[in-house]
């Protein structure tokens, strides 16, 4: 049996991991992206979620959260700035959240992901979300598999662990949060007590995180 049918995909674990508002990106910081406020409680159970990939500093004195997904067009152009974003900002913590709200290929491609976070491979998890994002047309649970073992990850044990209730729960916990911030659609990006709901380009996020250092928000 190939690998993609092998993965458990229930309809009520696709509802549980997908409830939440599926919607696009909505365009760039000094456009439509929308500003929250977030209970400071809800804020802090980020950096406790299962499955959360840190890139940069891990001990950095600025962090910035993205949720996102892999079939969204513009989590594909963050994606390409991560890499151009942590060389310029040495101080930088980057926190990746899988956020699978756009679909069954979405939960699919991101259950292998969490599953591929749990090996030891070239160029680690920041490879494969960067590989994952070159792709055309719909990722799903076989292309994803495709890449990760391109990346030279084990192929029984992806399966397993992309299998597991462990990444059930990861996918679930980051649905339920993600809705309960208000993060309705995807990138979203999160830092200190406020999140941008929509794409915000490398500037723009340049932009924040000097605010963010100089006042503790995303504007000052």
């Amino acid at each position: 049996m190939s690998a993609p049918t092998q993965i458990r995909l229930t309809r009520r674990m696709a509802m549980a991991i997908g409830g939440s508002a599926l919607m696009v990106g909505l365009g760039s910081w000094d456009a439509s992206a929308r500003v929250l406020r977030l209970p400071t409680e809800l804020a802090s159970e980020i950096m406790s979620l299962p499955g959360r990939i840190t890139l940069g500093n891990p001990r950095g004195d600025a962090t910035m959260i993205e949720f996102f997904d892999y079939n969204c067009g513009y989590c594909k152009r963050s994606a390409a700035e991560i890499q151009p974003l942590l060389a310029a900002d040495r101080n930088l913590r980057y926190v990746l959240v899988n956020y699978a709200i756009l679909g069954e290929a979405s939960i699919e491609a991101s259950r292998v992901a969490l599953a591929h976070s749990m090996q030891k491979t070239q160029g680690g998890y920041l490879a494969l979300h960067l590989a994952l994002f070159k792709l055309r047309g719909r990722v799903d649970a076989g292309r994803a598999v495709a890449a990760s073992l391109e990346l030279g990850a084990n192929r029984d044990k992806l399966i397993a662990d992309a299998d597991s209730d462990r990444v059930t729960d990861a996918l679930v916990l980051a649905s339920r949060l993600g809705e309960n911030l208000g993060l309705a659609a995807t990138p979203s990006f999160v830092a200190g007590r406020e999140a941008v709901v929509g794409y915000v380009d490398l500037p723009g996020k340049q932009k924040a995180l000097a605010n963010l250092r100089r006042c503790e928000a995303l504007s000052c």
